[in-house]
């Protein structure tokens, strides 16, 4: 080869390089692809990426969560008494309770059946001058659940005061009354509400638990137990714990004034409607079909975690199933007992048309799942006489021993 080709060889291999394509010569050192438009060497874009190594990603998402655990625990040793955060219906009713301490001996509980289904002056003018006399409170919660009640009962016996003796009167008693037909969770739509969120712990956790059974469909066993699984994780991560605990909510004043007025002492009146449940009545299906109740392990343990929650003694407990009108349809036959610890649990069922045929008329009903005043009155005459009858058969002890 002649110097001349020699230069022309050498040129080329010069302008490749002003180009940035790298050498076909192995001899030669590669050279880096020429920046894009608007690119600078050395750029992000510019340079080859490098992916990390899964170890390091597993690793950092492992620091995020220990980090997010450690928070919300730290955070939630702060947050004291969460089921006293502001929860509408519910904070009302924690009112009510404060301020019948040592004046209230009895009290019921459960949901908007029993909120509006129980008339505590009735029930206790039906019981008035017998061993059974009593103070009552109506400390149910529209839309409520088994889990709530049991913490709203639980937090009324802990303020319980044993009524004082008076020479010559008619002991006081006792009584907890708890709606035994109540849902086991609060409403799908109560998933991510204060109600729920605030009062999920692991031992509301077990209690649902405790409400379940092999026997029981799948589908129904494991939502039960899924809802409060998800519940507790809303709970365990303060999901609007903390603000509710730094902003003091007012409760709802016109609500209360509802459930206090003339004496109603927690219970709330609902109208009549006389023509449309007689329409309603007129076209339910009265089949009259009916099968035997199956009680859970966690109908036991709720009243024997009851009874040990307060040194008072003689507090009697009743379980109340609530009427609905599809019981002309089909109905549950309930025990006339249950005995746990020793003690004599009466079941009073109110469902049952073939023993309360007089309720079942649209002049007692509000809706088809809800009793107007009058129905709350029959109710309460008819509760009151079979806890009259039962405990003339049964051992009373008057509260306070």
């Amino acid at each position: 080869m002649d110097h001349t080709e020699h230069r022309h060889l050498s040129s080329d291999s010069h302008d490749d390089e002003a180009l940035g394509v790298a050498s076909a010569d192995p001899l030669l050192p590669a050279q880096q692809p020429m920046a894009g438009p608007g690119e600078e060497p050395g750029t992000e874009a510019f340079l080859p990426h490098i992916r990390p190594k899964m170890s390091a990603v597993v690793f950092a998402i492992a620091i995020a969560i220990f980090g997010f655990v450690v928070t919300a625990a730290l955070i939630h040793l702060f947050i004291r008494h969460p089921f006293y955060l502001h929860a509408d219906t519910r904070s009302e009713k924690l009112v009510l309770l404060d301020s019948w301490k040592g004046k209230a001996y009895s009290a019921s509980f459960g949901s908007s059946h029993v909120h509006n289904g129980f008339d505590p002056r009735i029930f206790d003018s039906e019981l008035n001058g017998t061993p059974l006399q009593t103070q009552s409170i109506n400390l149910a919660v529209a839309g409520g659940s088994q889990v709530e009640q049991r913490l709203m009962a639980l937090e009324f016996l802990h303020d319980l005061q044993p009524p004082t003796r008076i020479v010559g009167a008619v002991p006081q008693s006792c009584m907890v009354l708890l709606e035994l037909s109540a849902g086991a969770n609060m409403g799908t739509d109560h998933m991510v509400h204060p109600r729920t969120i605030n009062i999920y712990d692991m031992a509301s956790v077990r209690f649902i638990h405790s409400l379940t059974m092999s026997s029981m469909p799948r589908k129904q066993r494991w939502g039960r137990i899924g809802f409060a699984f998800a519940a507790a994780a809303e709970h365990y991560m303060n999901v609007g714990m903390l603000s509710a605990s730094i902003f003091n909510m007012p409760i709802d004043g016109d609500a209360y004034r509802d459930e206090t007025i003339d004496d109603r002492r927690g219970y709330q009146v609902l109208p009549a409607e006389t023509s449309r449940m007689n329409t309603v009545f007129g076209r339910e299906s009265r089949r009259g079909l009916y099968s035997t109740a199956e009680l859970l392990p966690g109908n036991y343990g709720l009243i024997d975690e009851l009874m040990h929650a307060t040194p008072v003694t003689g507090v009697n407990f009743v379980y109340l199933v609530m009427p609905n009108v599809e019981d002309l349809d089909h109905y549950e036959i309930y025990p006339d007992t249950i005995v746990v610890d020793g003690q004599n649990v009466p079941i009073i069922d109110l469902a049952r048309p073939d023993l309360n045929p007089e309720l079942y008329q649209g002049k007692y009903w509000h809706d088809p799942a809800h009793l107007n005043e009058a129905g709350a009155d029959l109710i309460m005459k008819l509760t009151a006489d079979r806890l009259k009858t039962f405990y003339a058969h049964h051992p009373l002890t008057a509260c306070g021993g």
